[in-house]
């Protein structure tokens, strides 16, 4: 059996989504036999190009611009008829929700099933001119794309039930995982940051500033607070907003960091602060917890629904410094109550995000999928 999947950014781009795929196509491939071809976007050289990943054929794809944070190419459905054509896959799985290459994908797949998995929620903005022509991509593009689809896979409720709540006959969710075996406690490490954001900062989505201007707060009472950074993002914005807030000696960027080095940074840190502004499934609050770590989220998007307020980590109201400085000071001068939603979250991440359950729910879903096409042909 071989599944192609199409996908703007595929490994070695670090983002969520693209770690989220890598690991159910090397899942599907090594326990369930999958073969695995991946069309992609070049994003490093910009060239077409064909090689071998871990026993999976890649496709990266040259594009001719970008919009944002999507690459196009207007030939990209041609080169995906020839590739699918050429490769001939049982399955063919979208990954979105940055548009275009996955809809060209599966105005391409013809008859064989059209399977798509979506990340995130709406990508509007609140901006009604920037909003303008995702809305008419919404509802024109991506329409069409969820006509052909036999399934659509989400990766959160919070996914599910609002931007797909008109399409509960083909939805179901199946959210990312954390590899246990790497994230993990280690009580030998010595904690040496106070808070850790970790997270890519090009985007005010994220909530840095807000966190950054807590951190100025909380230096009023605790002089030495420790914040580190870990992202990519508008570097030198940021180290201006730290030194008008005056806390240099505060805050330490680290820039983007390998897996292991981001395991080592989460075992150093007494809490995980996520200050975001909108978020679908973030997978840094499960890399936090599965380190034992308590954890502070924003009450938007997908993170209460890992987040069980006071339960297994704490909840803030979004843009809301004065709100995180309390959460923040709460776990720092309160051991019983950190210990308590450490290992509350420990337990509810190895409970519930298991990724050998979803990689194995993953492939009964296609093989579902592959059984009705072959029972029920177009």
């Amino acid at each position: 059996m071989k599944i192609l999947i199409a996908i703007p950014y595929f490994s070695p781009a670090l983002g969520g989504m693209e770690k989220h795929v890598y690991t159910i196509a090397k899942g599907l491939k090594q326990k369930y036999g999958w073969e695995i071809v991946v069309v992609t976007s070049n994003h490093e050289e910009n060239k077409y190009k064909e090689e071998i990943l871990e026993g999976m054929k890649i496709y990266r794809l040259k594009r001719w611009f970008k919009i944002s944070n999507t690459p196009i190419n207007p030939l990209w459905y041609f080169q995906i008829k020839r590739i699918i054509k050429k490769e001939k896959p049982d399955i063919v799985n979208g990954r979105a929700p940055v548009p275009f290459m996955v809809d060209m994908a599966a105005l391409a797949s013809g008859d064989i099933p059209f399977i798509l998995g979506y990340h995130f929620p709406s990508m509007k903005k609140g901006n009604l001119i920037l909003d303008m022509p995702i809305l008419i991509y919404e509802k024109t593009l991506l329409k069409k794309t969820i006509g052909i689809s036999k399934l659509i896979i989400c990766s959160s409720e919070f996914v599910n039930y609002n931007f797909f709540k008109g399409y509960s006959d083909k939805t179901i969710t199946i959210t990312q995982g954390i590899n246990e075996d790497k994230f993990k406690p280690n009580k030998k490490v010595k904690e040496k940051y106070d808070v850790l954001f970790v997270g890519n900062f090009a985007t005010p989505l994220k909530g840095l500033d807000y966190l950054l201007e807590s951190i100025s707060i909380i230096k009023t009472k605790i002089a030495n607070i420790q914040l580190a950074v870990v992202g990519d993002g508008n570097l030198d914005r940021y180290k201006k907003i730290v030194n008008d807030l005056g806390i240099n000696n505060n805050v330490l960027f680290l820039g983007e960091l390998s897996e292991k080095d981001l395991v080592k940074i989460y075992q150093e840190s007494k809490t995980f602060v996520l200050p975001s502004l909108n978020e679908n499934f973030p997978s840094v609050l499960l890399e936090a917890m599965a380190c034992k770590k308590p954890v502070i989220g924003t009450n938007v998007g997908g993170i209460p629904y890992i987040i069980n307020n006071n339960k297994n980590g704490l909840l803030v109201p979004p843009k809301n410094p004065q709100a995180l400085t309390i959460a923040i000071i709460k776990l720092l001068k309160n051991p019983k109550l950190t210990k308590k939603l450490a290992e509350q979250g420990y337990k509810s991440v190895n409970k519930r995000y298991n990724w050998n359950n979803r990689i194995k729910k993953i492939n009964e879903l296609f093989l579902k999928v592959l059984k009705e096409n072959e029972n029920n042909p177009k």
